[in-house]
């Protein structure tokens, strides 16, 4: 019976008490408090690491045909009305921007690409102002911007480097009313707009349009409430 009793007394010895759980508990969420923001901040880099390389595939997709038309002495179709990516003139607005989707370029650039961007779009040396631009500056990608899909953050090729801002909110690039004319670091630019899943028009700066779309709708959406 004495045996028995302490064997019994044993196991209760064992047992946690409620203070012992409680500040097991506490530890606990003390941990979580302080890794879920670390994990979050994780997730949040390796999507972007993710989003930034796509967008990469695709430009190097877009100087890669810009580069085949040059080889091809495209220089020719320039004389005939049309621009370096073989879009007629007359698809291209007051600002140059051309409108390439579905066309020819825009299909060899994307069939390089894993997945389609929402919007993608390259901007060269505008082939309108042969005068102020040499040939060589009408084939090279100076400019870009990438958004992975509807509503999405997106991603701006400067510089040489992919950013999450906006060039044209840090005066890199003008869209002038008066003038009618897109700049980049003083060179004349004309814009290749290769995705465009909401067919948004290229015309005006409205919210509904698709340049009002990514200087006003997304850069509010994200914080950034800076003038162009």
């Amino acid at each position: 019976m004495l045996k028995r009793i302490r064997k019994t007394n044993h196991k209760c010895r064992q047992a946690f008490t409620l203070t012992e759980l409680i500040v097991v508990l506490v530890i606990l969420a003390v941990l979580a408090a302080m890794l879920v923001p670390a994990l979050t901040g994780y997730i949040d880099r390796a999507k972007q690491k993710k989003d930034i390389n796509e967008a990469q595939a695709c430009l190097v997709a877009a100087q890669a045909a810009l580069t085949e038309a040059y080889a091809k002495g495209s220089k020719t179709d320039i004389k005939a009305n049309r621009n370096v990516a073989g879009i007629d003139k007359s698809k291209v607005n007051d600002y140059g921007d051309a409108n390439c989707v579905n066309s020819d370029f825009a299909k060899n650039v994307l069939n390089y690409v894993d997945k389609e961007p929402y919007i993608f779009l390259v901007a060269t040396g505008n082939c309108n102002n042969s005068d102020i631009v040499s040939e060589h500056d009408m084939y090279i990608v100076y400019y870009a911007c990438y958004v992975p899909e509807k509503d999405a953050r997106p991603y701006y090729y400067y510089n040489g480097a992919w950013t999450t801002e906006n060039g044209a909110n840090v005066n890199a690039i003008v869209k002038n009313e008066k003038a009618k004319s897109n700049t980049l670091n003083n060179l004349p630019i004309q814009y290749y707009i290769i995705a465009n899943k909401d067919k948004r028009s290229l015309q005006g700066l409205s919210d509904s349009s698709f340049w009002g779309y990514l200087r006003n709708v997304l850069p509010k959406k994200y914080g950034d409430t800076s003038k162009d």
